[in-house]
């Protein structure tokens, strides 16, 4: 399929406002974001889920970079719940399955449409690239882990600058991939650029996803509270989401 065929047809996502945060309403975000792919497009896709959005309240510099980015994503059930109460009927969008779309596309195209993979714990990212180059052995991918030192962060920089990724998945969670990204866009301007989260955990083996049958019914988070239980904080946002999303 060629660039114009892309282009033809395509719309460009529509803006909502979720608490004053963007969300772009799309029914086919691959394929939109395929089209930015092969065009050269530079993209900051923002995966947003209710923890995000709550925490952007009280986070100025949060919400200015997702304010900022090019897509913003409805990643959680609670976002998709309160544009279905506002007539805005969107499918949820798990950030997880987007990345790996646009992996499997870069994966086709071989080695003109290089990866990088940033985050994770060492030897993650590196873990997450071997999983992906066995399923598409011509990928050409570059990976570190999270936890740099100044010196070892700046020679990363430099070689983001150099090799030119088309790609770039950042694993360092809410906010720091956002910050991270934001700060660093401009090294690399046609990339496309997408915070995962735990995503690299999952590829690399060291996590598991919930079973479809949870995803399917929108209990991902209650599979994840379940594994890491350490989250029941960070949870409490998820109802107070739900309670504003209701009375706003």
């Amino acid at each position: 399929m060629s660039v114009q065929q892309l282009q033809d047809g395509i719309e460009a996502p529509k803006q909502f406002s979720v608490f004053q945060l963007p969300v772009h309403l799309c029914d086919d975000y691959p394929r939109w974001l395929r089209s930015r792919l092969l065009q050269d497009c530079g993209t900051h896709v923002v995966t947003l889920n209710a923890e995000m959005a709550m925490q952007a309240e009280s986070n100025p510099p949060l919400a200015a970079a997702i304010a900022q980015a090019d897509l913003v994503i409805p990643d959680g059930v609670g976002v998709v719940f309160y544009l279905r109460l506002r007539q805005q009927f969107q499918r949820r969008c798990p950030g997880i399955e987007l990345a790996a779309s646009l992996l499997e596309i870069a994966g086709e195209e071989g080695e003109d449409y290089p990866i990088a993979f940033y985050g994770g714990a060492p030897g993650v990212a590196e873990q997450a690239a071997c999983h992906w180059r066995d399923r598409f052995p011509s990928l050409s991918m570059m990976s570190s882990h999270g936890y740099l030192s100044d010196s070892e962060q700046a020679n990363f920089q430099a070689q983001l600058q150099e090799k030119q990724p088309k790609l770039i998945l950042v694993g360092l969670g809410v906010p720091r991939q956002e910050y991270w990204i934001a700060e660093n866009r401009a090294l690399c301007p046609k990339a496309i650029w997408i915070g995962v989260g735990g995503s690299l955990d999952i590829w690399a083996g060291v996590k598991s996803r919930a079973p479809r049958w949870l995803r399917e019914n929108n209990l991902e988070w209650f599979y994840r509270l379940y594994k890491e239980p350490w989250r029941w904080r960070r949870m409490l946002a998820l109802p107070h989401f739900a309670w504003r999303s209701l009375v706003g």
